[in-house]
């Protein structure tokens, strides 16, 4: 049984060229405007906002679908974070959002969920008509396009989390597309022995998938572990730090036609794999083009039981976001909380292997029938 992990790892291939000099092939042509580079999109974010002026007395309009590393860079301004609704399928409800910038919002964030392009285009007409700043979250969509343009160019500015997309220790990118914005502050970097031991993370991957195990399976079934997991990441404090130099020397290693060809390889796989499963849905019926997909997300009903066996085949699942902040008032939100209950996200990284993509594809149907489900299921 392979042990496929949620992100990709570490190897000695994505080494092999750290010390050789970067050509024109990167990543530099594909993030848009003037750019920055923090130690985390969290901090990213924090930096967009700052730009913009934002502070006490403001008001930011959020998506009611998103985790606290969202909210926490605008509480940390002293502003005050306002909600739109999500729907089922991840479009936020226009008429409802228009209807909430009030004279204080300075600016709305649109999140680009698991890469797939929201209504930019609507939202940009929307703040230009209001007055109000648009800020891009690009924190899923590394690489991803809008017809021929990439996501992160249409907003005043826009963030984007690398190491969710790439093998980094850390990384948040604020793009400024606005000529009139200053480029904010950066503090120092995290401490080398920080770093390091970031790596080593990221290569544990790459040990673990050659082992066909991790001990990480079985910890992951425990709720009370997850929950505290979030606490220390999703709802830490925003950290403004400089990215470290080895993540920015990996970031411009990366090849982004490959990582994307990838990526929509393994998507396609899966999708043809789960149109007709018995105990979820895709969420997403189609791989527009342009879409460089985070994950292959379905729509499961007792998810935890579902994600719990899928660790135990050896199957790392992420869930986006099973603890909403909780300023997120669920019952003017109740689609929001339905997302948090139901979005299971399969791996598609271009670390996988095309034979590990089969593997998972060829068993997704058969997992209902297999032996100890039922014993999983009521736990």
């Amino acid at each position: 049984m392979p042990y496929l992990c949620a992100d990709p790892p570490l190897t000695v291939r994505d080494l092999s060229g750290f010390g050789t000099r970067l050509g024109g092939g990167g990543v530099g042509h594909q993030i848009p405007g003037r750019t920055v580079f923090f130690n985390s999109g969290r901090a990213a974010l924090w930096g967009a906002l700052r730009a913009l002026g934002v502070g006490r007395g403001d008001r930011v309009l959020l998506p009611a679908y998103l985790c606290q590393s969202v909210v926490s860079p605008v509480l940390t301004l002293g502003a005050a974070a306002d909600f739109y609704p999500i729907d089922r399928n991840l479009g936020p409800d226009l008429t409802a959002l228009e209807a909430s910038v009030g004279p204080a919002t300075r600016a709305i964030v649109l999140i680009h969920y698991f890469g797939f392009a929201g209504p930019v285009r609507a939202l940009q007409r929307l703040c230009e008509r209001r007055n109000v700043a648009l800020i891009e979250d690009c924190a899923h969509a590394l690489f991803s396009r809008h017809g021929e343009r990439l996501l992160g160019s249409f907003g005043a500015a826009a963030i984007f989390s690398p190491w969710k997309s790439l093998p980094l220790p850390d990384g948040g990118i604020l793009a400024i597309n606005r000529p009139d914005l200053e480029m904010p502050e950066l503090g120092a970097a995290a401490p080398w022995t920080t770093t390091l031991a970031r790596l080593a993370y990221r290569a544990l991957g790459t040990v673990e998938m050659a082992a066909g195990w991790s001990p990480r399976l079985a910890l992951l079934q425990r709720p009370g572990l997850r929950h505290d997991l979030h606490d220390r990441t999703s709802g830490a404090a925003v950290r403004v730090q400089r990215g470290s130099s080895v993540a920015w020397r990996l970031l411009g290693l990366a090849q982004p036609e490959g990582v994307v060809a990838r990526r929509r390889e393994h998507w396609s796989r899966l999708l043809e794999a789960s149109s007709n499963l018995s105990w979820g849905r895709p969420l997403f019926g189609r791989l527009p083009e342009g879409v460089c997909p985070l994950g292959f997300p379905l729509v499961v009903e007792e998810r935890d039981r579902w994600r719990d066996r899928l660790l135990s085949i050896g199957v790392n699942v992420r869930t986006y976001w099973e603890h909403l902040p909780s300023i997120v008032a669920t019952d003017r939100f109740p689609d929001a909380a339905w997302l948090r209950d139901r979005i299971l996200v399969l791996p598609v990284h271009q670390g996988l292997r095309s034979s590990q993509v089969a593997w998972l594809a060829e068993t997704l149907p058969t997992l209902s029938r297999r032996k100890g489900h039922a014993a999983l299921a009521h736990r």
